[in-house]
């Protein structure tokens, strides 16, 4: 079993450039979404996690609070590190960490050509295909 480990950051915190540079590299460099598109308003209120493999920083991921329900965003893996189960332990991680403080929901918009992911990690697809930065997406949740 792979190990990893998750950092929560806030949005001030000096280390808050790893996350910038991962974004830039999967969102903007692989995905052609504008360097404008790639951080917002939430990025200044929420939770934000590095993911290490226990030597280097693998990805990134955003974390919004919305009642008693999360909201999984900008989750990036970098290339190299994909299809090696970051992604996965990383949502256990974030579930584990977020039911000791009372949440049971986490939703996500998923891009929708990676959403088979999401669903080996037991989320289930709702509604239909919206565009979202000129990319199909697709709500998901997982409840817990």
């Amino acid at each position: 079993m792979i190990e990893i480990n998750i950092l929560k950051l806030n949005f001030n915190d000096e280390d808050f450039l790893y996350i910038r540079n991962i974004r830039k590299s999967v969102f903007n460099t692989e995905l052609g979404i504008s360097e404008s598109e790639l951080f917002d308003k939430y990025d200044e209120t929420c939770d934000h996690f590095l993911i290490f493999n226990g030597e280097k920083i693998v990805g990134s991921v955003r974390i919004r609070s919305m009642d008693a329900t999360i909201k999984l965003e900008r989750m990036a893996i970098l290339k190299e590190y994909r299809t090696k189960n970051y992604g996965k332990r990383c949502i256990l991680q974030i579930k584990q960490y977020y039911s000791t403080k009372n949440f049971s929901q986490i939703i996500l918009d998923s891009i929708y050509s990676v959403r088979g992911f999401y669903k080996k990690c037991g989320f289930i697809e709702e509604g239909k295909i919206f565009q979202r930065v000129g990319i199909d997406h697709i709500r998901m949740s997982l409840t817990f």
